[in-house]
């Protein structure tokens, strides 16, 4: 059964039997309903394991989510990158356009910098439906993506994830950038108001897909240039 809900993140569920040649199977968990096997690992021989797309899963998401042709790896890696697009396109997929474009620069103090939650700021918190309502956004930087629980105008589950992730020190400045709903892309800079490169900055994931109308370029050089110059927190829509 297809679910029409963002997966947040996935999982590797080893075999039951540890006596079998079985590598076990790749889930995906949605923000709400029961998990989804997306693939599964098996032994070509003695030692080698092989990952190839779960049928099922293919059959079913394969317009939704844009899987692609090659659907068999030799390294886990390459699977690792294959999954970890369909939970991004799965936010693209179910995202929902139309909201006005906005951004903000969050000033990392010594209280963000080691807290397991960050709240965001009011005017970014109008935005979200409801008091006491759970929602998932996702992060986007470089070739990797970072699903985060809000509730109550609070990132909570995966925020952890993210920062330690980037390893955000006091006087970070992170930046956040919307144009569409739920959907932000980060940009990261140091006590200098120099933007950090990690490993993934400068990659592609080829497997992503951009389900919705593409970044505006110039709104990215734009806010650059804007946070450089600023160094407090703020909010503009």
């Amino acid at each position: 059964m297809v679910l029409h809900v963002p997966f947040r993140r996935w999982v590797h569920v080893r075999h039951r039997n540890p006596q079998a040649l079985h590598g076990g199977f790749y889930c995906l968990l949605p923000v709400q309903g029961r998990r989804v096997i997306a693939a599964v690992a098996r032994y070509r021989r003695p030692g080698q394991l092989e990952y190839k797309a779960f049928s099922i899963f293919v059959r079913e998401y394969a317009d939704m989510l844009g899987l692609g042709e090659n659907l068999i790896w030799a390294v886990r890696d390459d699977l690792v990158k294959w999954l970890d697009a369909l939970v991004h396109n799965s936010f693209m997929r179910h995202s929902t356009p139309g909201v006005e474009r906005c951004w903000y620069i969050k000033h990392m103090s010594q209280l963000y910098v080691f807290a397991p939650t960050m709240l965001l700021p009011q005017g970014l918190r109008a935005s979200f439906e409801g008091i006491r309502r759970t929602t998932w956004i996702l992060i986007r930087h470089g070739c990797k993506a970072w699903p985060i629980q809000v509730v109550d105008g609070v990132m909570r589950n995966g925020w952890r994830e993210f920062r330690t992730a980037h390893a955000m020190t006091t006087n970070y400045r992170l930046i956040l950038a919307c144009q569409r709903r739920w959907i932000f892309n980060a940009i990261i800079l140091d006590q200098n108001g120099v933007e950090v490169s990690y490993d993934w900055t400068m990659l592609l994931n080829e497997h992503w897909r951009e389900l919705h109308a593409l970044q505006d370029p110039e709104l990215t050089a734009a806010i650059l240039n804007a946070a450089i110059l600023s160094y407090t927190e703020c909010i503009c829509c």
